[in-house]
Parts: C-alpha cells; sequence; structure tokens
C-alpha cells in the first residue's frame, strides 16, 4: 500500500495573501483526498500554464498575467498541503 492511499490534505495551508503580510485569505480543506487534491492542483497548474502563454500575445495581457499568478498560488497551496500530509504519514504521525 502506498503511502498516498490514506492520505487526506491537512487544512494546515494559508494562501493569498492580503492586507498584512501574516493575513491570508484562504485556507485549504482538511480531509480531502490527495490523489484528487493532486489532480485538481495539475488542472490548476495546467490552467496557469496555458494563461501566461496568453499573456505573452496580444490584448489583456496583465489580466492574464495575474488570473496565471493566482491559479499557480492556488495550485502551490494544493501541493503544499499534499506534502505535509505524506510527510505525517511516513512518519507515522497519521494514519
Amino acid at each position: 500500500m502506498s503511502l498516498q492511499a490514506n492520505a487526506t490534505t491537512q487544512g494546515a495551508t494559508t494562501f493569498a495573501q492580503c492586507g498584512k503580510p501574516e493575513q491570508t485569505l484562504f485556507r485549504l480543506s482538511a480531509g480531502v483526498p490527495v490523489s484528487d487534491a493532486l489532480e485538481y492542483a495539475s488542472d490548476l497548474l495546467s490552467c496557469a500554464n496555458g494563461m501566461t502563454l496568453l499573456a505573452t500575445h496580444g490584448d489583456n495581457t496583465e489580466q492574464c498575467a495575474m488570473a496565471a499568478h493566482y491559479l499557480s498560488e492556488m495550485g502551490k497551496a494544493v501541493i503544499d498541503d499534499v506534502t505535509t500530509a505524506l510527510l505525517r504519514v511516513e512518519a507515522g504521525h497519521d494514519h
């Protein structure tokens, strides 16, 4: 059985800094199977990749760049939370 089989997101990762540097707007949900979370992160990063290409051409380049930034931030938050979950399982703290 892989480490990933029973691991779920921790809900510890926050993102979208706003206002004060230590203030974030969003937190990942706990309890999502890591395989589902990683699939979603892949989708977010794929969209961000597409937006960066659009940002290099034509109109609305600033909006495309900002959209890519937000999508990348969300994808990174998912990966960070999954990493925390997998490290906890590997260390024997969960499941």
